[in-house]
């Protein structure tokens, strides 16, 4: 089971920020101050997620977890998806929090949530769950200023009750999408994640949020977005993401991910743990999406491979983010995946799925000149359908000129390096004691 399945397609709010490069300078960006009490040019630390104590379980239908890494980075869905989409908004059954009418009647639990980051915001301190998307930039949470009975029986941020918060006059943000529209206020105040302090930091503050999220998003407080796009998606004046104005004050510029299946990950800033990968470190230079203007972590893979399979040489473009749970290969590789597992079929709107029971081959893709990474097949399996017999694939499939999609399900099996100075990706095997 993985984590922010659909609670990232609301993570649209940052697909702005992502098409702002870091060559964007940020205008009229209001006082922040860096408060830890390391030296600004020696900071680092490690945070670990949490299983969130607020977690609910809940379903949702194998069309709106294929459909939420499109809706998020605004990519054409395949046709068959397309039209299941288009039917369930036609019905009104689709992100409308009813879970009467699925297509193939199938349903998937969702684990949204359940393992998050403990984050302090305001004085006194406020303690709220985020979730890290490395496929976002901006900074939300659910605040105060939503309608009382979005806020029952949850955690969210209340900028009235902290002596250091301010509204920033005339800031705000907002998005419409798929789903529905999403906006707020933006306010500032200190934020701390582990022991970096920032003061005066832009928070942004939700006032309304699709419906579908009051149910799904019960024990997520919020986002921070850890991709490399410099300013935000605030108007009428971005401003520099919380990522880009603490990176120049770490030891060093990168922050790295060891996330796991089914377990607390932890995410390191400042310096690159070694005992957290086995091999050596292969990178590969950031790349822009064609039509993004740049901000997210993509990089270029030197070709794959199935199973025992001989390795395929080509140069595919990936797009990485911690915030999806579902990995989109081109058709032509996922329909070849899906040839070496017994008993796959695809449903009518596309997803891919198999026996709960049946073995599924690896899966590596080159990285540089010879880095190899290997992510085992038990990473392939999102989880059971509600018939109990089969299981929904972490695996689905894009048209074949699309990139890559790179998600929860090949990140837990590896050793992530996103190196902010060189604008760089780098890539490392794990020991399999490591992958739980």
């Amino acid at each position: 089971m993985h984590h922010w399945t659909i609670s990232i397609a609301i993570c649209l709010l940052t697909s702005l920020s992502c098409a702002t490069t870091a060559l964007q300078a940020v205008r009229s960006s209001p006082a922040r101050a860096f408060i830890t009490a390391a030296s600004t040019s020696t900071a680092k630390f490690s945070i670990t997620q949490v299983k969130n104590p607020n977690w609910k379980p809940y379903s949702l239908s194998t069309t709106d977890v294929y459909a939420a890494p499109f809706l998020k980075h605004k990519k054409p869905m395949p046709a068959p998806l397309r039209a299941a989409w288009n039917q369930s908004r036609l019905r009104g059954k689709s992100y409308q929090g009813s879970l009467a009418a699925r297509n193939d009647g199938q349903l998937v639990n969702g684990s949204d949530g359940l393992y998050v980051y403990l984050t302090k915001i305001g004085t006194p301190a406020q303690n709220l769950h985020l979730g890290f998307d490395t496929g976002a930039g901006d900074f939300w949470v659910w605040s105060w200023l939503l309608p009382a009975y979005m806020l029952e029986n949850r955690i969210y941020y209340n900028g009235s009750n902290s002596t250091s918060a301010s509204q920033w006059s005339g800031q705000s943000f907002g998005v419409s999408y798929g789903l529905g529209s999403t906006y707020g206020l933006v306010w500032q105040d200190t934020v701390w994640v582990d022991s970096i302090g920032v003061s005066g930091n832009p928070i942004e503050c939700i006032q309304n949020i699709a419906e579908f999220f009051v149910s799904t998003l019960t024990a997520v407080d919020g986002f921070l977005g850890l991709s490399n796009a410099y300013n935000d998606s605030e108007s009428p004046v971005p401003q520099q993401t919380w990522m880009s104005y603490v990176m120049p004050h770490l030891a060093e510029p990168v922050f790295t991910a060891s996330l796991v299946q089914d377990g607390p990950g932890t995410m390191e800033f400042g310096f690159i743990n070694s005992s957290r990968y086995t091999g050596n470190i292969s990178y590969s230079p950031v790349t822009i999406i064609p039509g993004s203007g740049g901000g997210f972590w993509a990089f270029n893979w030197t070709g794959f491979a199935i199973g025992s399979e001989k390795f395929n040489y080509t140069n595919i473009q990936v797009m990485t983010d911690t915030g999806g749970t579902i990995v989109n290969l081109p058709r032509s590789i996922a329909q070849n995946y899906f040839a070496q597992v017994n008993g796959s079929t695809v449903a009518s709107d596309g997803t891919w799925s198999f026996p709960c029971t049946s073995q599924l081959p690896s899966f590596t893709f080159g990285v540089g000149k010879s880095g190899r990474m290997v992510v085992p097949g038990k990473h392939m399996v999102f989880g059971p359908l509600s018939d109990g017999v089969r299981c929904l694939a972490a695996l689905q499939e894009v048209d074949e000129s699309q990139y890559v999609y790179m998600t929860l399900p090949f990140l837990q099996a590896l050793f992530v390096v996103h190196d902010y100075g060189a604008m760089q990706m780098g890539f490392a095997n794990r020991p399999p004691t490591m992958e739980n």
